[in-house]
């Protein structure tokens, strides 16, 4: 299981490159990052048959806990795959070994996801079921179910990024997070609402329950991802303000 925690949320630092020599680049950048306390490599922005190549070398070089995901054209991602092939490749990732947490697409259907599930608690993998709303914010009930039905699908981790058009429905997106987390205690969420409007759920996501955030060293993987070492200051300095 990742070291999640909503007091203290981690800083999720994406790897997302189209050619391995700019992918082994990052990796040593987010290695030796102190503010990088996870790595999440995003494998669909190269070609399939790189996807093994590309997670022996990450995790050759990064000792951190590692996410692996590959993000679908359907979810905002490059990967032109249909769920047969999706599902292929994540198992195909898992069967080498070196995979912290497999991010797994809600939307690709409950039996796809279970047996991605599956396959990657076999493998000593947390399942980090996700889904992404590029082009809106989702009422709050909607995104409230969506976070329960995957932690009640067996999600050892939640994750739902929303696309904001004003800062009031960033705040739904908070407002959805902290009424998962009131009902399910120990239930592991990474929620963030993108984009400008969004910025602030990045840096205060903690406080209604989300137990991680994304920010970069050099190449974003989603709008509005903030620099980590400016992020980890903002953390440190909520935290503070907190005592």
């Amino acid at each position: 299981m990742l070291p999640l925690n909503p007091e203290n949320p981690r800083i999720i630092v994406p790897l997302f490159a189209p050619a391995l020599g700019a992918l082994a680049a990052q990796a040593a950048a987010a290695a030796a990052a102190p503010e990088a306390d996870l790595v999440e490599l995003r494998l669909d922005p190269l070609p399939v048959p790189d996807y093994a190549a590309a997670l022996d070398l990450v995790r050759r070089v990064v000792a951190k806990p590692l996410i692996v995901t590959v993000r679908t054209a359907g979810e905002g991602g490059r990967a032109a795959l249909d769920p047969a092939a999706y599902g292929a490749a994540l198992t195909g990732l898992l069967a080498r070994g070196g995979v912290d947490a497999l991010d797994i697409e809600w939307r690709a259907g409950t039996a796809l996801a279970a047996r991605l599930r599956d396959a990657a608690h076999a493998a000593g993998a947390a399942a980090l079921f996700s889904e992404h709303h590029f082009e809106g914010t989702p009422p709050v009930d909607a995104m409230e179910q969506t976070l329960t039905g995957m932690l009640d699908a067996g999600a050892d981790i939640a994750k739902l990024a929303v696309m904001p058009s004003s800062r009031a429905d960033a705040a739904r997106l908070l407002l959805a997070t902290a009424l998962v987390r009131d009902a399910r205690p120990g239930a592991a969420l990474i929620t963030m609402s993108m984009g400008p409007d969004g910025a602030a759920t990045r840096y205060c996501g903690g406080a209604f329950g989300s137990g991680a955030t994304f920010g970069t060293l050099a190449a974003s993987s989603a709008p509005g991802q903030p620099p980590a070492a400016r992020l980890r200051q903002k953390l440190l300095t909520g935290a503070d303000a907190g005592r």
